[in-house]
């Protein structure tokens, strides 16, 4: 969500070039002191990382600050919206034990209302099988949320993330197995069972309990050519061979209350006895992620729909009975598409565009989910090994059932990992 931050923008911008310009900031730093067995390092837009070499423990300390400012201009108000914004600032840290394969990492969004972001121990109990509890991103959603905020090709997720994703951020436990060769073939499995509520998913108050059963989900992705990075937009690896990765996932909410399924109680349905009775929610996602030589490209589709609606009131009065298509109300209900391209120069320069559509699955003028076709662009400048990022981009949005929302934004946005 775009907030006004000048002032926290600005500041951050001047200290943030000074830093990571200079001359010393271009050099990586080791210290080891000897008997206290103690070393330090720094790495550009990877942060600063202290260590204890014989005991294996590992902490880290990175950060990210996205200032920038927009301009935007709908069919229904011709006149120019020029604003400025700090999209997301955050702060992580990491400790880790090497020998025991135990990480416990914390990061938190200190411009967003609920701060907390991630709040997870992992620990891989041996090469090919890891389990991970705590709140995290949910691996059952599309591709481009397994995505890093600060490994995005453009400002902005799709909008496909968009439309059927909050942060993608849960509560829960997941297991995440990895079978094949690294080389050529390799089959990674993943199952979860989260709170179904989103972030901070148990409200603000210890009474205040889950709404909802559990939500049930997975992924499973086939690499045909071997293993990749394939947590970011950009083929930062110039990959000499072609690389790819397919998958398929899915995640069923036994009781949603929120329009994507990550809401704790934004609105409630009741059964004939006045007691909630919450719709299950289930939303199916293919993807097909792929990198070569610099240029890499995302293709993604989502199918969500609703479940147990038989005998729904929208009040606990039991005033009003619930009809089947009147869920598309509550619920983002339909189909979305989102293609997406880009290239990485050698000198740090990326051009990347997508288009992207949604589909309601019932046409009527009262669903969430409208019929909108989305175009844009954007050209990427990364800076000191990608530590610095100057971004502008530009996206038109078409309503097809409502043209006078139709507009543009463009932005130019700075993005600092640290």
């Amino acid at each position: 969500m775009n907030r006004n931050h000048l002032p926290f923008a600005l500041c951050l911008l001047t200290f943030l070039q000074c830093f990571f310009l200079s001359p010393l900031s271009a050099q990586e730093e080791d210290f080891i002191g000897g008997e206290a067995d103690f070393s330090a390092t720094f790495r550009k837009g990877q942060g600063l990382e202290v260590g204890f070499p014989s005991s294996g423990y590992v902490f880290g300390f990175t950060g990210l600050a996205q200032p920038g400012m927009n301009i935007s201009r709908s069919d229904a108000d011709t006149t120019f919206a020029l604003g400025t914004f700090t999209r997301r600032a955050y702060l992580t840290f990491k400790a880790s034990d090497l020998e025991r394969g135990i990480d416990v990492l914390v990061r938190a969004n200190y411009i967003a209302s609920t701060p907390l972001l991630d709040a997870y121990i992992n620990y891989r109990i041996n090469d090919w099988l890891a389990i991970r509890t705590g709140q995290f991103q949910n691996p059952s959603n599309n591709r481009e949320m397994q995505f890093y905020e600060g490994h995005l090709a453009m400002p902005e997720r799709s909008i496909l993330s968009r439309t059927f994703v909050e942060t993608g951020r849960e509560f829960g436990l997941s297991i995440t197995g990895s079978f094949g060769n690294a080389e050529s073939l390799m089959v990674k499995p993943t199952l979860a069972v989260t709170s179904g509520d989103g972030i901070n998913s148990f409200g603000s108050l210890s009474n205040d309990a889950d709404k909802g059963g559990v939500k049930l989900g997975g992924r499973l992705d086939v690499y045909p050519f071997g293993d990749f990075d394939a947590t970011s937009a950009s083929d930062f690896e110039r990959n000499e061979s072609p690389k790819a990765v397919i998958g398929w996932a899915t995640n069923y909410n036994m009781g949603a209350s929120g329009p994507v399924g990550e809401s704790h109680g934004e609105w409630l349905i009741f059964n004939e006895n006045g007691q909630e009775q919450l719709p299950h929610y289930l939303k199916n996602h293919i993807d097909l992620l792929a990198k070569w030589k610099g240029a890499t490209v995302l293709a993604e589709f989502t199918n969500a729909a609703a479940y147990q609606l038989d005998g729904a009131f929208t009040s606990a009065s039991l005033g009003t009975l619930l009809m089947p298509t009147e869920i598309s109300q509550y619920l983002m209900l339909g189909n979305a598409y989102n293609i997406q391209g880009g290239y990485l120069l050698k000198n740090g320069l990326q051009i990347d565009a997508r288009f992207g559509q949604t589909f309601p699955e019932f046409d009527q003028a009262t669903s969430l989910l409208e019929v909108i076709d989305a175009v844009g662009g954007c050209l990427t400048w990364h800076v000191a090994e990608h530590a610095l990022k100057l971004q502008l981009s530009a996206e038109y949005l078409n309503y097809q059932n409502r043209p006078s929302a139709n507009g543009w934004t463009a932005a130019f946005q700075t993005q600092f990992l640290f």
